[in-house]
């Protein structure tokens, strides 16, 4: 007596743990084949037709020659060419001028307190210092050798404060005349709206009553108030009281600013996250259903109608797999470049902040989070100059 547990029916789905999770390895089973897909081939008998199951080789193989594209092509981007196309850029100067303006920062604070640490540790530095470095000799240096080497070092200190002081400030104001010119486009643009509004009260509500005239109100007032300042660094014009007015709403508007970006970054975040949740349901909805379809599959050269018809419109519906997952990876690619927006955008309103409220903060921490804010909107300019090489390189 023949043992009927093991005979396979007509139809019959096996179980699913006999199947890979990816289905590649059937879809491609049969593209491989020449005969596979021939649409003029005559039906069976439905007694013959049997599942099919593929080996695990066969289907890593399968699914390694449907995601290799035929345009995939070794092209490599140098570092330096990458660099060079952020110093041709003002996006990539202003966050290069940044960092390198903060870094100095930083290390004449470090410096600052190295050479405080030294007087204190040493009076006798002080009383010393001056009558030293104007009367310094050879036999000074012989008699007291300690004592002249941290006044020599205090020295170097202090004139290393002095020029890196000049320095950060003469980088601030370079990042003052990158940013300069656009406000006379921005009145433009602001007159423009207004030409369009007619008094219309629709229009007026259609045009101005939205966060696209938001933006640019605060770019208009933000890109003023920065313009002034640089003016007044700059000795075009002179006056205490209204200096102070335009520093403070020049930190006002950049608040606003940078708020109003953070909450556009994240509704944005929250978009992609939505299409990469559906690309992913689709994408396993078309493995469970050709994985499903494969036991329709009977002898060589046979293809059921049914799962034919399957094929035809999955294919016809939103592009292959391969085109799935490319537009999961461009999704993800977007993500997180998002993922870098909201964080320099936070170091920003964290730095902007102690300015705003006036908050007291320990020497260096304005400095620390501008120097997170520039290394985090330098990376996204790095990977995005990366990416349009990469297409230019292509073309």
């Amino acid at each position: 007596m023949t043992d009927t547990s093991s005979t396979l029916y007509p139809y019959q789905i096996q179980d699913e743990d006999q199947y890979r999770n990816n289905h590649y390895g059937h879809f491609a089973s049969l593209s491989a084949a020449g005969n596979a897909f021939n649409m003029s081939s005559p039906v069976k008998d439905e007694k013959r037709l049997q599942p099919i199951v593929m080996t695990d080789q066969e289907v890593e193989e399968d699914q390694s020659q449907l995601l290799a594209s035929p345009m995939d092509k070794s092209i490599i981007v140098r570092r330096i060419d990458v660099l060079e196309y952020l110093v041709n850029s003002l996006a990539g100067k202003d966050k290069l001028t940044k960092i390198l303006k903060y870094t100095l920062d930083l290390l004449r604070l470090l410096i600052s307190n190295s050479r405080a640490g030294i007087t204190k540790w040493d009076p006798t530095v002080l009383l010393y210092y001056k009558k030293v470095l104007k009367n310094f000799s050879v036999r000074s240096v012989i008699r007291h050798p300690v004592t002249i080497s941290k006044i020599l070092l205090v020295a170097i200190f202090e004139n290393f404060e002095s020029k890196a002081n000049f320095v950060s400030q003469q980088l601030s104001t370079y990042r003052y005349i990158l940013r300069f010119g656009g406000t006379p486009f921005r009145i433009v643009k602001m007159l423009q709206k207004v030409q369009q509004t007619e008094f219309d009260r629709v229009k007026l509500q259609e045009i101005w009553f939205n966060e696209s005239s938001l933006r640019d109100f605060l770019d208009l007032y933000y890109g003023i108030c920065d313009e002034m300042v640089l003016l007044h660094k700059l000795k075009v014009w002179s006056h205490p009281g209204l200096f102070n007015w335009f520093s403070r709403h020049e930190v006002l508007s950049w608040q606003y600013d940078i708020v109003l970006s953070l909450k556009d970054n994240w509704m944005k975040l929250e978009t992609i996250q939505k299409k990469i949740i559906e690309l992913n349901i689709q994408s396993q909805v078309r493995s469970k259903a050709l994985k499903l379809s494969a036991n329709l599959q009977g002898s060589p050269g046979y293809t059921s109608p049914i799962r034919r018809q399957l094929l035809n419109d999955l294919n016809s519906g939103n592009g292959n797999e391969l085109d799935i997952q490319q537009r999961i990876e461009q999704l993800k690619q977007e993500r997180k470049i998002t993922y870098l927006d909201l964080t320099r955008l936070t170091f920003d309103c964290l730095a902007n902040c102690t300015d705003v409220f006036s908050i007291k903060t320990p020497p260096g921490t304005y400095a620390i989070l501008s120097l997170c804010s520039g290394i985090t909107g330098l990376t996204k300019l790095w990977i995005n100059a990366k990416k349009e090489l990469l297409k230019q390189s292509d073309s």
